[in-house]
């Protein structure tokens, strides 16, 4: 006996909410969420799969159905739905397949009770986060006969995975991002800026798939809503022949351009705006340009625009982490005349962010990178930033500061190869500085000092009153047997932090391994740094 045939299929209005054995569905915002309130991360499909057997009110679906309800004229084989229903089982927490269950011969169905919610929801309110930047990738075009929906499809479908991987941007679910793209015209693309705009999405991404018998290539831009400009736009080229290769590929290429921009285009947005009624998001947005300077003013600025967010919300993990590195950054800067002090808030406020979500890959690596340069624990803080670039492989904060870390903990090898993939992913990063201040300390720990010296000046040259490279750059002047230059820059150290001393930096270098500190200070005292200030 064969599968039941397709059902005839009715539309009607969706309701906002179906309700299931302690679950949540709300199919128009493509969301679902858990037994304890909290949302639930679920791949697109999967999701559409539990919106239409939820919509269909108990009864089974066979597997045709399903497929062409869920994937419509795209041709996919069987493998796509039962990975589907995989994956909504185990967001369910339903691995047996007892709520989500097979009936042979008739399809799938949820064997539980369902209560619908109809209120109606327009288009003014469209539930999206106001306290952080909202985005929306469309479907991407495809163009050619040789390119293939279903290859657009996914990799729209990985793109928005690897971009919601960025805790601090709201990505919308594809299924809500599909309606937008289904009310342009034709191609259009003012008519989905116009949308976006009006409920509220603030940046989309839109593209197009050109595919070839031998070669795939991907378009791709970054738009903002209220305004129409074109933030970022970039071409992608690859092979046909291993497609799953050429999505790792492509989607990490789009997901690290599109961040760091989308970033400076929200600090832009920020600063264009008044200061008052700054939400804590605002307030964090408007403290990074002072994180970047690594001057002691940008820095103390940044300070008092952190803990306003912090006062404004007190579970703002991202601002209490960053707070922490910029009290730090007080401290190597010297303007923090308790240091021991200063250096112990710093952890403080880093375990404080832990406490309050150890979910955020960047929060991560901010206080994997404290805990390890400040606080001596380098097998801890290695571990939060391992754990950090295995949940968002895209970020190139987390390989810079991953670099740091590697670095102080005298693996050079490891320090440099993380130094390079953050320049890769990030060629403009505003904290360019800091990745030559790492790669400086690096390459000094390895006895390369020639190259260390060079890469603290670069340093040095985009951020002049930043000490920590200066450090770096006279030990490595100073064992490299140029100590007259070693003690000129010595004396450009005292002019610019007074307070400099053998005795605070061998307080502050808490290296992994004794020989990494000693080598500093005898490089340091060579050049001509007191004792104590």
């Amino acid at each position: 006996m064969s599968e039941a045939p397709p059902s005839p299929h009715i539309e009607a209005r969706p309701p906002s909410a179906i309700g299931f054995d302690g679950f949540v569905l709300e199919p128009g915002r493509g969301r679902l969420f858990g037994r304890d309130g909290d949302e639930i991360p679920l791949r697109p499909k999967a999701l559409e799969l539990l919106i239409a057997l939820a919509a269909s009110e108990g009864q089974p679906l066979g597997k045709a159905e399903l497929l062409d309800r869920v994937w419509g004229k795209v041709h996919v084989t069987e493998d796509s739905l039962f990975q589907a229903v995989k994956d909504a089982r185990r967001a369910l927490d339903d691995r047996q397949g007892r709520l989500l269950r097979y009936l042979p011969r008739r399809g799938y169905m949820l064997d539980c009770t369902l209560t619908t919610d109809h209120q109606p929801k327009t288009a003014s309110d469209p539930e999206l986060p106001t306290d952080r930047p909202s985005i929306a990738v469309l479907p991407f075009w495809t163009l050619g006969e040789h390119s293939s929906p279903y290859v657009a499809a996914g990799l729209v479908e990985e793109v928005s995975i690897a971009l919601s991987r960025f805790r601090w941007l709201f990505v919308l679910a594809n299924a809500s991002a599909a309606a937008i793209a289904a009310q342009t015209t034709g191609r259009d693309a003012a008519d989905g800026v116009a949308t976006g705009r009006k409920l509220g999405i603030r940046y989309l991404v839109d593209g197009s798939l050109d595919q070839t018998e031998d070669s795939i290539v991907v378009r791709c831009r970054l738009v903002e809503t209220a305004t129409g400009r074109q933030v970022w736009q970039e071409r992608f080229t690859g092979e046909s022949g291993d497609i799953l290769r050429l999505y790792e590929v492509i989607t990490s290429a789009i997901a690290a351009a599109i961040e760091p921009r989308l970033l400076r285009a929200e600090v832009e947005r920020v600063l264009r705006r008044g200061t008052s009624d700054l939400g804590a998001f605002d307030c964090y947005l408007r403290a990074l340009p002072g994180y970047y300077s690594r001057t002691p003013r940008g820095n103390s600025e940044a300070i008092g625009l952190l803990e306003t967010a912090i006062t404004r919300d007190p579970h703002f993990a991202l601002a209490t982490a960053l707070l922490g590195r910029c009290v730090a950054t007080s401290v190597w800067l010297g303007t923090e005349p308790d240091f021991s002090g200063g250096a112990a808030r710093a952890l403080s406020l880093a375990r404080s962010a832990l406490n309050i979500d150890r979910s955020d890959p960047q929060v991560l690596a901010l206080c994997g990178h404290l805990l390890a340069v400040v606080g001596g624990e380098h097998a801890e803080g290695g571990a939060l930033l391992d754990l950090a670039l295995q949940m968002n492989p895209n970020s190139a904060e987390g390989w810079r500061l991953g670099g740091w870390v590697s670095a102080w903990s005298g693996d050079v090898e490891r320090a440099l190869h993380r130094l390079v993939e953050a320049e890769r992913l990030d060629p403009l990063s505003p904290l360019q500085a800091d990745v030559h201040s790492a790669r400086s300390v690096a390459l000094f720990v390895g006895r390369r000092f020639a190259e260390a010296a060079e890469s603290a000046r670069r340093s040095i040259a985009t951020t002049p009153e930043a000490t920590a490279p200066r450090r770096f750059l006279i030990a490595a002047l100073w064992h490299g047997g140029l100590h007259d230059e070693a003690r000129l820059e010595c004396a450009a150290l005292l002019a610019l932090q007074p307070n400099a001393s053998i005795a605070r930096t061998r307080s502050l270098q808490v290296f992994k391994h004794p020989w990494m500190v000693d080598l500093i200070i005898e490089g340091l005292r060579g050049g001509g740094l007191p004792e104590r200030s």
